[in-house]
């Protein structure tokens, strides 16, 4: 499908400096790099701090210098691997200035005197490593700081293995973007040039995490604000042995296709952009990643509204329900003593539970997927208290908490988020008991369903109204929803799900819309996070007059997938009103 711009709108290649806010060093301190780095040295050399003689760069965010028996060496942190280079060569022009020739690779030699240079990451930075060492033959003197730089690095993950061994395309080094009228800053490592055997222009770009995410945002806006259109949805496989897509956007424009994308690669963030013939483009975003389809086996119909369908993540929870109860009793038996045995507690339906008692106290665990589920057990667990005789004792206010009694006896049923599920806590006990067992489960546990919500944007802003399954949306494997009407008459529906599994669920909705003739050719712009939400991707479709903006945002080890389906001003009003 070949969706072009309106005709009024000339389609033009989007220009700026594209980079993300400036880096929160808080978030990550530049002096932990260096503090990494002289804690292995320590475990082989005797390391102390002090000034040495030897050539210093300048702009380093952090530096240490000192010997190591002996060996004078210096680090120097730098914010990406184009500051290090720079300052890397402003070393080796210093040594040149002092008549020092280059030796073996990395190592710059004048008489008896051997200095190592070298650039490694580490921990979000760049380390450049200088170090001095005399006497000896030049062969000693290479293998003695050899092993001081063995003793320095650790080998794993790195920008440069992302662009490397890591990246499913080969990429022949070619400057283009700048001409073009492209800057990209911020990114820790980069590459662009041409993809081999193709005429495909491409940047590949490397941040840190959050960072990233940013940058892809920009280029999204910046793409639709110049009148390309999204109209085809083109991702098959999102995963790969080392990472995974977070999210892809595919625009046409005046015959040229330009495909970007936001992967996650080993706890990095990865911006990628392609530029070229729609064929080509799209032959390139299929090969760049080997598994995971998450639109596999998707069946969806046009509908009279919105696509109709069973949206579901075709992924596994990370934890199984068996493994949270296993995890909360190994936790519970480091304080009391804890017996497996039958309660007089209603039984009820639960994806996995455990009964057993306590001192004086008899309880029940269950794990159910989500809220809604635990709600309909509680429910019928009601239901079957009363027909025992049990009064109910609380006041109703919080949904998820019931309290009853019975002559000499209490109950208490709780529900809180754990390890992707929801685990309910049903203890019986004598009125007057002093166990702290229930506070004790309560006080380690995570937040409850109420608490996911407890930035109000949503909560308030989503006036509570079941439309979704009447236009033909059924949602499946969520861990919270809220439905209903937003600002005027705009439908909202709020979905929460474990880590990852939601953006499965995002793809899906993406696939449905564009391939029932959805397009999107105007964007919504939101701050990149509020106190608790960093967003990842969102789009905004139009058609026949009515607009579906859909958004994945990350929420603590959570997915939050939001659908707003009415006209388009009202839709955009309620994008922006649940980021205030």
């Amino acid at each position: 499908m070949n969706i072009s711009p309106p005709e009024a709108v000339k389609a033009t290649f989007p220009g700026g400096t594209f980079e993300p806010k400036p880096t929160d060093w808080f978030a990550y301190p530049p002096e932990y790099a260096i503090l990494d780095v002289v804690s292995r040295l320590s475990k082989r050399y005797n390391v102390t701090e002090g000034r040495v003689s030897i050539p210093q760069p300048q702009r380093s965010l952090s530096s240490f210098t000192g010997t190591a028996n002996g060996t004078e060496f210096g680090l120097f942190v730098y914010p990406n691997s184009t500051a290090a280079k720079e300052a890397m060569n402003h070393v080796v022009e210093l040594l040149q200035g002092d008549g020092f020739q280059r030796g073996d690779d990395i190592f710059w030699e004048k008489g008896n005197e051997t200095y190592l240079v070298f650039l490694f990451y580490e921990r979000y930075f760049y380390v450049l490593s200088v170090a001095r060492t005399a006497g000896g033959s030049a062969e000693e003197r290479r293998e003695h700081l050899s092993e001081f730089l063995e003793s320095a690095i650790a080998y794993g993950p790195s920008p440069g293995k992302v662009l490397g061994p890591f990246l499913q395309v080969k990429v022949i080094a070619e400057n283009w973007s700048e001409e073009r009228g492209l800057k990209f800053s911020g990114y820790l490592d980069a590459l662009e040039g041409k993809v081999k055997g193709t005429n495909v222009s491409a940047v590949f770009l490397v941040y840190r995490p959050g960072e990233g995410r940013e940058v892809y945002l920009q280029l999204k806006e910046a793409f639709l604000r110049n009148g390309w259109v999204e109209g085809e949805y083109i991702n098959t496989n999102t995963r790969g042995p080392v990472g995974s897509v977070m999210a892809g956007d595919y625009f046409e424009a005046n015959g040229t296709g330009t495909y970007i994308e936001l992967a996650r690669i080993t706890g990095l963030e990865r911006v990628a952009l392609l530029l070229g013939k729609s064929g080509d483009v799209k032959a390139i975003v299929n090969d760049m990643w080997s598994e995971g389809d998450p639109t596999e086996g998707l069946s969806f119909e046009r509908g009279a509204e919105v696509p109709g369908g069973v949206f579901r993540p075709v992924s596994e929870r990370g934890v199984r329900p068996e493994t949270v109860i296993s995890r909360v009793l190994d936790d519970l038996r480091k304080d009391f003593n804890i017996t497996a045995d039958f309660v007089e507690i209603p039984d009820v339906p639960a994806a996995a539970w455990y009964s057993g008692r306590t001192d004086d106290v008899e309880f029940m665990l269950l794990v159910y997927p989500n809220a809604t589920a635990y709600l309909k057990a509680l429910d019928e667990l009601t239901e079957k208290l009363l027909a025992e005789g049990w009064e109910r004792t609380d006041d109703g206010r919080e949904p998820y908490a019931r309290t009853f009694a019975r002559d000499s006896d209490t109950l208490t049923a709780f529900v809180q988020y754990r390890y992707n599920h929801y685990l309910a806590i049903v203890i019986k006990k004598p009125r007057y008991s002093t166990s702290d067992f229930f506070w004790h489960v309560v006080g380690t546990g995570g937040a409850s369903p109420g608490a996911l919500l407890s930035f109000g944007k949503l909560r308030n802003d989503v006036r509570p109204w079941n439309w979704t399954e009447k236009v033909g949306l059924r949602f499946e494997g969520y861990i919270y929803k809220l439905e209903g009407n937003a600002s005027g008459d705009t439908k909202a529906v709020v979905l929460f799900y474990p880590a990852r599994l939601g953006m499965e669920v995002y793809f899906q909705l993406k696939k449905a819309f564009l391939e029932t003739v959805w397009v999107e050719r105007d964007y919504v712009e939101l701050p990149s996070h509020d106190e608790r939400r960093h967003l990842v991707a969102n789009d905004l479709f139009e058609k026949n007059g009515e607009a579906v903006y859909i958004e994945i945002s990350t929420y603590g080890d959570m997915d939050v997938l939001i659908l707003l389906y009415g006209d388009k001003p009202g839709v955009k009003t309620s994008a922006r009103a649940m980021w205030r």
